[in-house]
């Protein structure tokens, strides 16, 4: 894709301009740390920002092509579980901030302000493509299995953002060291740390995600009428 054909893309989408806005500056904010103490300690944050959003392009893409052709249901189902195998990687960035305790003291309100950016660029990433996820089963099924399958999907991110920051599992590890893996899913399914983490950080999400649709709800309904 040429930058002319991204450039009038993002001029059609309102959405994922603002959040190329907001990820363009977190990233502006670490290339203006990195000239200035020429330390590439943080150049990692981008990497999680792109995989914050790869589940919100997957499921877009899903999107548009149950809109223009009724996906078969058992591929309907494949797109849902891989883009909640990558969804946990936008709420993931949150748990960055835990680098803070190896930041410099001069440096620690910049950083923190910096890897904040980066954390909201992830959430709003996230909460997107739940959204999309939220109108995709609402235009298949219904609310009520939307919700469900919402909460769920939640929770299970929950567990991977767990997963993710103490156990050091990537999403694509579901491929490549499967058997490792499940070992790690089942070894922390019993860990009252990892439980307690799970419910609080799905609970989080939870809350974040049913403010943002209510808001987008109360615009749609005072603006253009239409799903937004």
């Amino acid at each position: 894709m040429t930058l002319d054909k991204i450039l009038r893309y993002l001029q059609s989408n309102s959405k994922f301009a603002l959040l190329a806005l907001v990820s363009a500056s977190s990233v502006a904010l670490l290339f203006f740390r990195i000239v200035v103490t020429q330390n590439l300690g943080f150049i990692f944050m981008t990497w999680n920002l792109f995989l914050a959003w790869v589940p919100l392009f997957y499921i877009k893409w899903a999107w548009e092509r149950e809109l223009s052709r009724r996906t078969p249901t058992f591929l309907l189902w494949i797109h849902l579980v891989i883009w909640l195998l990558f969804f946990p990687n936008a709420p993931y960035i949150v748990t960055d901030l835990l680098h803070l305790r190896a930041t410099p003291e001069n440096m620690v309100w910049y950083d923190a302000v910096m890897i904040f950016t980066f954390a909201v660029a992830g959430f709003l990433t996230g909460l997107y493509s739940i959204r999309i996820v939220h109108r995709l089963l609402t235009h298949r099924w219904n609310q009520y299995a939307a919700w469900l399958i919402v909460a769920l999907s939640m929770f299970l991110s929950g567990f991977g953002v767990f997963l993710g920051r103490y156990g050091r599992w990537n999403s694509w590890d579901i491929v490549s060291n499967p058997v490792a893996l499940s070992r790690g899913i089942l070894k922390s399914m019993i860990d009252p740390f990892a439980i307690k983490h799970t419910f609080t950080f799905s609970f989080v999400l939870m809350l974040l995600y049913f403010a943002f649709h209510i808001f987008a709800e109360l615009n749609r309904n005072e603006s253009t009428h239409k799903y937004s």
